[in-house]
């Protein structure tokens, strides 16, 4: 199901995929023209988690005395009916995110595993009966570039729709995992300073600062750059930053009607073949199928 935004009132689309057990994802990707207020009741599901990729907003809970500003990298996690929940959105601010909502089926299995099945926040929720929304505490840069590639998923497709199942089994299971044993200052020191090289990537992905320029700003030296962005993220600085161009490429053409040749211009390509070759390899199709249609999200609301 998809529904795209009222022109009158902005750009952008909302995607649902509801899967066969029951498992729904929703991708966000939009700008409001103007600021505006929404209210509405919310209630389920059993066990849910939103990850929030670009942009910010308030939020306001009343029923749960929860007021809080989402903003970029951060993941929450929310459980049962949470009443009356007001969100508040600046004037042409891009949202980026993505909400997973897990079948009572599946919670209710979860919970038989016991808590120490899953990591100390999630078994907090589990094991609990009131309503629940709240923030999951630190910056796992795995599970941002697991979102990340979920967004770029094509749910028009059958095989669209498999990947994006299972890109959101992965990152359920990534975000539910029994805590690490405790690790020393050094190591959480690094992992910030990787987290930090993600952030910077993100912000300059259009002109990303050379490797030996991005080691020097955060602290760390090539080498650890290299290989610890790799383990931490599961991408190598160059795909990351690639893949970053081919999400915006997509936006570019579905939602501003960019031709190809444009798209590519705007994400740094100058070469049409290599463009193609790149977007292939994270779409999963040339990028001329989405000017003719073929590839396309449905548009059925």
């Amino acid at each position: 199901m998809g529904l795209d935004v009222d022109r009158a009132h902005g750009a952008g689309r909302i995607d649902i995929q509801r899967f066969r057990d029951g498992l729904t994802v929703g991708v966000a990707d939009y700008t409001m023209g103007a600021a505006r207020e929404d209210s509405y009741l919310t209630k389920g599901p059993s066990f849910g988690v939103s990850i929030m990729l670009r942009g910010r907003f308030e939020l306001a809970a009343p029923d749960l005395g929860l007021r809080d500003r989402v903003e970029s990298g951060q993941v929450w996690l929310r459980g049962g009916d949470l009443g009356l929940v007001r969100a508040r959105l600046a004037a042409r601010e891009r949202i980026q995110g993505l909400s997973i909502d897990v079948p009572s089926t599946m919670v209710e299995a979860w919970r038989e595993a016991g808590p120490r099945a899953f990591n100390a926040t999630v078994a907090g929720i589990l094991t609990g009966s009131d309503p629940v929304c709240t923030r999951v505490p630190g910056s796992d840069g795995r599970l941002l570039t697991m979102a990340g590639a979920l967004m770029g998923t094509d749910m028009g497709s059958p095989c669209g729709r498999l990947h994006t199942e299972s890109l959101a089994l992965d990152l359920l299971a990534r975000l539910l995992a029994p805590d690490a044993s405790p690790t020393g200052r050094c190591c959480r020191r690094k992992h910030a300073a990787l987290d930090e090289a993600m952030d910077i990537l993100r912000a300059e992905w259009i002109d990303p600062p050379t490797i030996a320029r991005l080691a020097r700003r955060i602290g760390l030296n090539e080498c650890y750059l290299k290989a610890g962005f790799r383990d931490r993220f599961g991408t190598t600085i160059a795909g990351s930053v690639r893949h970053m161009r081919m999400i915006e490429a997509r936006r570019l053409i579905e939602q501003e009607g960019q031709s190809v040749q444009q798209a590519a211009l705007s994400v740094g390509f100058s070469n049409p073949s290599h463009f193609s070759a790149a977007f292939r390899r994270v779409h999963g199709c040339n990028p001329s199928h989405l000017v003719s249609g073929v590839g396309r999200r449905p548009r059925d609301a």
